[in-house]
């Protein structure tokens, strides 16, 4: 069509300049905008600030001499540092302001000049008006893109330095998790020293996702998506840094393995995820499980299985690991029969350091003599308060005969269980 017209062509050259001219200040409109809105939130921030200045009290003369002075004048000069600055950024924005009208009026200016243009084209080319329409606003469209995109460049590079201390407070993270999952598995070891066969402990590495789960749940929620499945989906497959960079990288094929989903529902999951709060899901908390178990016959058995009885067997000797405190033990020989005391309980306490102690009271004579006591206190009772009868060592006589009369049943009793252990039990 330009080659039809020489006066067509010089008018579509000019039109095509002014496009361009066009594109430049849309995209000049666009930045100074967004630089102005920054302004203005930056001056609330500091006018909020400074409303929120302290209470200054006067001093009274008569309690000697003001020693805030100083602080007073402080807090003054920095009153006065920011009424200044929020003069200069009222400056600044009245300055950005002006900047914008300008900016737009240009705009409009070069527009009109362009609709002009236009109608000229479109007079000297009649029923060509809607392809140049067309053409022309893809011109501008492009011109705007080229613009938007060196934008797009620049935020590019300034999320670099985010993103990498993001990494490294997400790597310290997970080496503190993985530090922390190793010192639970050494423990457990030491337990299972200690404790084993009979009770076992074993460590799950991060086997509590439900924080996790939750976190994704509440970012996906209003998404249209069943998040309530795929949170715990997701949770129980990716670690929190792993869902993060899927997000970042547009990874669905990873989410679509992870929940089990299409391609393009892992889609609508990252485009959602992309717009919330990324930080409260990569912080989310991912704990170990710790599960205690008690050997039932040949099969162990996890502690929510087991009667009450069986329960104070696993978790007794576990307490009784805390060698750094003092342990008050009130009567353990009432959910756990005369065998535990004897192969587990009292290899408990006998394997506890030097330097712990213990405080147990007990109706079984066991816990004394076998966990061998440093030192035994014999209790009456008025039938309104209690008070000591006998404190003393294991091998003071008046103990050994406290403890077979009392706890034992006397010393005939003693001596008639002695003789059918004899006989009996080989």
């Amino acid at each position: 069509m330009a080659k039809t017209s020489t006066a067509a062509k010089k008018k579509k050259d000019l039109l095509d300049g002014v496009s361009v001219k066009i594109a430049d200040l849309a995209a000049r409109v666009v930045s100074t905008e967004r630089f102005h809105e920054g302004l203005m939130r930056w001056k609330t921030s500091l006018s909020s600030a400074l409303a929120a200045e302290p209470v200054v009290e006067s001093a009274s003369a008569s309690a000697g001499p003001d020693l805030l002075a100083s602080c007073r004048a402080s807090v003054e000069q920095a009153k006065a540092h920011m009424k200044e600055a929020l003069r200069e950024l009222g400056e600044a924005v009245g300055e950005s302001e002006a900047v914008l009208r300008s900016a737009e009026e240009d705009k409009i200016t070069v527009e009109s000049q362009a609709r002009e243009l236009r109608q000229e084209v479109e007079a000297l080319r009649e029923g060509a008006g809607t392809i140049i329409r067309q053409g022309q606003q893809l011109r501008e469209r492009r011109a705007q893109l080229e613009s938007l995109k060196k934008i797009l460049a620049d935020g590019q590079k300034g999320l670099e330095s985010p993103l990498a201390m993001r990494d490294v407070a997400l790597e310290s993270l997970d080496s503190i998790r993985e530090e922390r999952f190793k010192r639970r598995s050494s423990v457990a070891e030491r337990l299972n020293e200690i404790l084993g066969p009979q009770i076992r402990v074993r460590v799950s590495r991060a086997g509590q996702f439900h924080a996790f789960a939750s976190a994704i749940a509440n970012a996906l929620r209003g998404s249209g998506l069943r998040y309530n499945e795929l949170s715990t989906t997701l949770a129980q497959s990716v670690s929190p840094r792993e869902l993060l960079e899927a997000v970042d990288s547009n990874d669905d094929d990873l989410i679509a393995e992870a929940a089990g989903i299409t391609k393009a529902r892992a889609g609508r999951v990252l485009s959602w995820l992309r717009e919330c709060d990324l930080g409260v899901i990569g912080t989310a908390a991912v704990d170990d499980t710790v599960a205690l178990e008690l050997l039932d016959g040949r099969a162990y058995k996890g502690i929510h299985d087991l009667s009450t009885g069986q329960r104070c067997t696993v978790v007794l000797p576990l307490v009784l690991q805390h060698t750094g405190r003092v342990l008050l033990i009130d009567q353990p020989e009432d959910h756990i029969d005369n065998a535990f005391i004897a192969d587990t309980l009292i290899i408990s306490v006998l394997a506890r350091s030097l330097d712990s102690q213990i405080i147990v009271t007990t109706h079984n004579a066991n816990i004394p003599v076998l966990g061998n006591a440093d030192r035994v206190i014999q209790l009456g009772s008025d039938g309104r308060r209690g008070f000591s009868l006998l404190a003393s060592g294991l091998d003071d006589p008046e103990v050994v005969n406290a403890i077979t009369t009392v706890m034992e049943g006397g010393a005939e009793a003693f001596r008639r269980r002695a003789r059918f252990y004899r006989r009996h039990v080989k």
